[in-house]
C-alpha cells in the first residue's frame, strides 16, 4: 500500500519514489497501521483500505477532504469516533467533511464533526 499512497507525492510533487514511500510509511505508523505498508489491497480489510484512502486524500493539495457515507464504505466500522481520532493524528490542517444519510445520524451524536446529512 505504500506505493499506492506514495504515488500522490510522486506525481503531484515530483518526489523521488523512496522519499514518497518513506512519507507514506510515516503516516501509516502515526495511525498505528505500519503493517499495511507492504500489503496489497487484496490482503486488506475494508477499514484498512479506508485508512489508506484517507492518507492519500490528506496528501493531496486540496484544502478539504469529503468522505461520503463512511458506514457504507466500511460496513464493519462500529465507532466513527475512533476513526476520526486516528485521522486527526495525521490531518495536515485540512477540513474534513462527512456526507452521510439521516439513518446514520446516531453515529455522530455528541461529536464535533462536520457531518452533513
Amino acid at each position: 500500500m505504500k506505493e499506492n499512497i506514495a504515488l500522490i507525492q510522486e506525481v503531484h510533487h515530483k518526489k523521488p519514489r523512496l522519499e514518497a514511500e518513506a512519507e507514506a510509511i510515516e503516516l501509516l505508523e502515526k495511525l498505528g497501521f505500519s503493517s499495511l505498508a507492504n500489503k496489497r489491497s487484496n490482503q486488506c480489510d475494508k477499514l484498512e483500505i479506508f485508512y489508506v484512502m484517507m492518507v492519500r486524500a490528506l496528501m493531496c493539495d486540496e484544502s478539504k477532504v469529503v468522505v461520503q457515507t463512511p458506514f457504507v464504505l466500511v460496513d464493519t466500522m462500529s465507532n466513527i469516533q475512533e476513526v476520526l481520532a486516528n485521522i486527526e493524528r495525521i490531518n495536515q490542517d485540512k477540513g474534513i467533511i462527512i456526507l452521510d444519510t439521516q439513518s446514520n445520524n446516531i453515529h455522530y451524536r455528541g461529536l464535533h464533526v462536520n457531518a452533513v446529512q
